[in-house]
Order: structure tokens, then C-alpha cells, then sequence
């Protein structure tokens, strides 16, 4: 359902750019509209103009060939923002704040009470969101001595860039979980650094960050674990989010800030 919303979005966007377009190609276009006769087999050109009532019709021969498209034109456009103009009331329409929603927000509007005793079909984001952040999950219990660096959201983790992009997940209002398990198809067990929730999208997005490259070890250790990932269908360009730093160039918060909020259609 969000999606469709999205693409909604999109497509009212669109038709509003284009129906400006239109609209400004219209006014350079000539007078009148062009009618066509067709007798054995050969059609005929004209040029209608209506004037105080009446219709004039004027014989455009081949010598006027551009005259005849671009009247033929004209009438492609005058017909086309027709239409997208009716297609943008449609969406419009259902759009509208008082049906666009409705369906979702039934299980928030019910008591708490009552909310207790059902298991909804539909949720509004924010609801969705926050049953996504309170699933309880077993944590990575190795190394706790690691865990030194305070989020704003009040946990530790194991590196300041970690906690950098913590607090740039939280400061956008982002859902995510630190240290999330990942049950592989052969019953292996992955910990990834943030499992994060698109919720728009209703979708989870893994992200590994890959802190330590200069280290031969650390990086064939990484290596074993991204195949593993993709094995089992978690990779780039799908669920899977991958940054990285080395001594020479580290964590650049602002960057990922930046393309994060790209990513999740978050304006500033």
C-alpha cells in the first residue's frame, strides 16, 4: 500500500511538470484545429476556424505540411492535459486525507484495551514501527568488554563511528536494532552491526560496517561473512547497506547522513 502511495506521488508529480510543459507549448501553437476528408483513399487537410460563430475552412495543401503538424500536435496536446489533468483529480482523490489512511489507522483508533485482544490486518506506519522496535531479540553476547560507546538512544556499542551512525539513525527517526541476529537457510547465526526498518517500504535493510580494513584478517574474516550474506539473498543493491573506513580515510558522518537520507526519502 505504501509504495502504491509512493508511485502516486510520484505520478501526480510528474503530470503536474509535464501539463506546465504542455501548457507552454500550447500558446505558441497556431490558431484554429485540423480536419481531415478522406475520399478514394486520400485524405485531404484542413485548417477549421471558427470566427463569430462561424466555421471557416481553409485547404492546406502539401506546401503546408508543417502547418498540419503542428495543428495535429496541438490537438495531441489539447487531448493529452485533458487527461492528465483528470488523472491528477483521480489521485487527488484518493489521496485525500480522509480516505487515504482509513483503513490502516482502524486498529489505532480502538482502545488499548482492545487493541490487546486483536492481531490486525493493517497497521499506520507509526504503529507498524514501533511493534518492528519492540520485538525482543537475542543480542551478540561476545566481547561485552567492547561495548564502551553511548548512543543517544541510550545503549553502547563497540565503536565511535557505530555510535555516529546510531545517532544519525535516531536523529532521523529511523527504527533500527545493534546486533540484530540474521537466522541463515543452513540454521547459521549472523549478528549484522544494524538491522534498520524502511517503514514506508515495510522493509528491513542489513547494514554491515566494515571499520577495520587495513587488517588482512579482519577483512577475509568480513569477506567470508558478505558471501554468506549473499548466499542467502542479502546484498547490495537490494537489503544490504555496507560502509567502511580505513586509517587513511575514516567514517565520514556527514556523507552517510546525507545519503541516508537520500536512501530513506527523508527532506531536509
Amino acid at each position: 500500500m505504501n509504495k502504491l502511495i509512493q508511485d502516486l506521488l510520484e505520478r501526480r508529480e510528474l503530470l503536474r511538470l509535464l501539463i506546465s510543459q504542455v501548457e507552454t507549448e500550447l500558446k505558441t501553437c497556431p490558431n484554429g484545429h485540423l480536419h481531415l476528408r478522406t475520399s478514394h483513399n486520400y485524405t485531404q487537410f484542413y485548417k477549421t476556424f471558427e470566427h463569430e460563430g462561424i466555421i471557416e475552412r481553409t485547404y492546406l495543401g502539401s506546401s503546408q505540411k508543417e502547418l498540419v503538424e503542428k495543428l495535429a500536435r496541438k490537438e495531441y496536446l489539447e487531448r493529452l492535459i485533458k487527461e492528465m489533468k483528470i488523472e491528477i483529480a483521480d489521485i487527488e482523490r484518493f489521496l485525500a486525507k480522509d480516505t487515504l489512511l482509513r483503513s490502516n489507522n482502524v486498529f489505532s483508533n480502538f482502545r488499548e484495551e482492545k487493541r490487546n485482544l486483536i492481531e490486525p490486518l493493517l497497521l499506520d506506519d507509526e504503529t507498524y514501527a514501533r511493534r518492528w522496535q519492540n520485538q525482543p531479540y537475542d543480542p551478540y553476547l561476545e566481547y561485552p568488554e567492547a561495548l564502551v560507546y553511548p548512543t543517544k538512544r541510550g545503549e553502547l556499542v563497540r565503536s565511535k563511528s557505530e555510535a555516529m551512525m546510531a545517532d544519525v539513525y535516531f536523529e532521523l527517526n529511523i527504527p533500527y536494532k545493534y546486533e540484530c541476529p540474521i537466522i541463515l537457510s543452513n540454521g547459521e547465526v549472523l549478528h549484522d552491526d544494524f538491522t534498520v526498518l524502511h517503514v514506508t517500504e515495510r522493509k528491513e535493510y542489513y547494514h554491515e560496517h566494515l571499520g577495520l580494513l587495513d587488517d588482512p584478517r579482519y577483512l577475509i574474516k568480513n569477506m567470508k561473512k558478505l558471501d554468506l550474506y549473499r548466499r542467502n539473498g542479502i546484498y547490495v543493491g537490494k537489503n544490504l547497506i555496507l560502509t567502511h573506513e580505513i586509517r587513511e580515510s575514516p567514517f565520514n558522518v556527514n556523507v552517510f547522513r546525507r545519503n541516508t537520507m537520500e536512501m530513506f526519502g527523508i527532506h531536509p
